[in-house]
């Protein structure tokens, strides 16, 4: 028999009916070490991005995905900013419709309503018949929406590897595919092809991702807008704004303001149920 490292607080529960929702607050730098739960978990952060690792994967996700975690996976976990953390225990028999290892899924308006609607109520167990067809609707309908690996994935591929680690250490290097290619000494096509194989989505794609997640890790910090948008190569403030607006419904500095009301409330640290 396999022995698990349970969360302590799972002990305590009784099993979801067939969700079960805890509410927490984190600070920054939260850590969550090594740990597993006897029901599957979907994870759903405010604003900001959380990180799940599990063994060499790691599963990064903005607040428009929810993390995905069956039941008796070890994972630990990881976010860089304060923010409002809800876990939502799912039953196993709701489990088996979604998938089988961890994923990124999509929060679509019907989700996050539905979602929205149990945590204005503060809903833990389902109360009534009615909160269990919401929640029956809820899982079906994260079932079917768009899931994916990592929000940013990466490559060990020989060509990719080396492009994709400078543009960690320099998200406004401006070098197009074709540039690229000519440095690598290979073809464009060859590398999109490549891009779509190993990362699932186009060179333009990712890089757009990963400035995204370096704003939202600077943001956290005292670098003024002016001096984030250059450093994510952006020809314009106002370009890097209005890229921000579109991706996150909200400008830099609505978010950092958010971002910093949420941290002067945070209590206690890396000890939640992730």
């Amino acid at each position: 028999m396999v022995a698990h490292h349970y969360h302590p607080t799972d002990s305590e529960l009784p099993a979801p009916n067939p969700l079960y929702f805890r509410y927490q607050q984190l600070r920054a730098d939260s850590i969550t070490s090594l740990h597993s739960h006897p029901w599957g978990q979907l994870s759903m952060i405010s604003l900001g991005v959380m990180e799940m690792a599990l063994g060499e994967q790691r599963l990064v996700a903005p607040a428009d995905y929810l993390i995905w975690m069956p039941a008796d996976l070890e994972h630990a976990a990881y976010n860089e900013q304060a923010l409002d953390y809800t876990s939502i225990y799912v039953s196993h028999e709701q489990a088996a419709k979604l998938p089988p290892e961890p994923r990124l899924l999509l929060l679509t308006p019907l989700i996050r309503a539905l979602l929205n609607d149990f945590c204005e109520r503060r809903v833990g167990h389902m109360m009534d018949e009615w909160d269990q067809r919401q929640a029956e609707l809820l899982v079906e309908r994260l079932a079917g929406t768009r899931c994916q690996e990592s929000y940013l994935p990466m490559s060990q591929d020989k060509l990719l590897a080396p492009m994709l680690a400078v543009l960690h250490q320099d998200p406004a290097d401006h070098r197009t595919l074709a540039q690229w290619a000519g440095q690598l000494h290979t073809t464009e096509r060859t590398l999109a092809r490549r891009c779509l194989r190993e990362l699932g989505m186009s060179f333009g794609q990712w890089r757009a991702r990963l400035r995204l997640l370096k704003a939202l890790a600077w943001l956290k910090g005292d670098l003024p807008i002016q001096e984030i948008s250059w450093r994510l190569g952006y020809g314009s403030t106002s370009a890097f704004i209005a890229m921000f607006n579109r991706e996150l419904g909200c400008s830099p500095q609505r978010y950092r303001q958010q971002s910093a009301e949420r941290g002067s409330a945070m209590v206690g640290k890396g000890d939640a149920a992730l």
